[in-house]
């Protein structure tokens, strides 16, 4: 089976479980919709300070690492 090339899949299917739009978590990280989305497509980066507002507003105890599996993987290739 061909793998997606879906950005931040496992906080996306989080998104679709809890019924958040894009639009929620840009309230959260207090940026427009349109930034949000440019940041869900990785077209701009998310920092560390909007990851925590999303995690915390949006999905209450949920991991943030889970969520954003994407950006620890970059992290680990970029000290190889």
């Amino acid at each position: 089976m061909a793998r997606t090339n879906i950005a931040f899949e496992n906080l996306r299917a989080e998104m679709a479980r809890n019924n958040i739009a894009i639009k929620d978590m840009a309230e959260a990280a207090g940026v427009t919709r349109d930034t949000m989305s440019n940041k869900l497509s990785r077209k701009t980066p998310i920092n560390l300070n909007e990851a925590f507002l999303i995690v915390t507003r949006c999905f209450p105890g949920s991991d943030i690492w889970v969520l954003f599996k994407e950006l620890a993987d970059d992290t680990q290739t970029s000290k190889a």
